[in-house]
């Protein structure tokens, strides 16, 4: 139930926060050739790491020649159905990393100039949908890796928990043998003082009694 409550509580924290904190820019960006036009979006709780590794994946996939440098993602000779049939060339990196909400810049040349919404509003609206639902499912894919962690956490937890509580109950368990033990250990020792001064008076006649034949022994003369 608990593990239940916590899953729903990522679904609603996962659904709200995109429509909140998701959002695309577009103005200059420093790049390793420069200042270019790029498309910024932000990207909420995730890591730099993560975001990176999707950067990598995401851009793997336009084909063309890749490579990365300085944190800069590259890719030469390109092609994707949102930017149509003429190969590009990109430039992808973060640009800004703070409370939880990562910034990444797109920088897209279409041979000539850099893709921006004024001159190539088409492409740019069919580029910016891709590059959100990439901000989206970055940030799905980072908050499940959390919650998959969290949810191992919970059960590694909830594993010790119910060792915990079997070493109670076994523990309590032996209290009271141990206490049964002791109530059975009292009746026996005062049956046992009971016995004993028994005895004793028997072994104090005894006594007497050979102190008596003792005597007698003694009178034979």
């Amino acid at each position: 139930m608990k593990l239940f409550s916590l899953v729903l509580f990522f679904h609603i924290s996962i659904s709200f926060c995109f429509s909140q904190k998701i959002s695309l820019e577009e103005r200059n960006a420093t790049f390793n050739g420069g200042s270019r036009n790029a498309i910024l979006v932000t990207i909420p709780y995730s890591t730099s790491e993560f975001i990176e590794k999707k950067i990598k994946e995401e851009v793997k996939s336009w084909g063309g020649k890749n490579s990365s440098s300085k944190g800069e993602y590259t890719t030469i000779q390109s092609q994707i159905k949102e930017l149509g049939e003429k190969p590009f060339d990109s430039f992808v990196k973060i640009v800004d990393s703070k409370e939880g909400n990562i910034t990444v810049a797109f920088a897209f040349d279409l041979g000539g100039a850099f893709l921006s919404s004024s001159e190539h509003s088409e492409k740019y609206t069919e580029i910016s949908k891709k590059i959100k639902d990439f901000a989206l499912n970055t940030s799905k894919e980072s908050v499940s890796e959390e919650l998959k962690e969290n949810q191992s956490i919970l059960k590694e937890q909830q594993k010790e928990q119910e060792s915990l509580l079997k070493d109670k109950n076994s523990l309590e368990n032996s209290i009271v043998d141990y206490k049964k033990k002791i109530d059975e250990a009292i009746v026996k020792i005062e049956k046992n003082n009971q016995e004993l001064a028994k005895k004793q008076a028997e072994i104090k006649t005894q006594e007497t009694k050979v102190g008596e034949v003792s005597k007698k022994l003694g009178e034979i003369k």
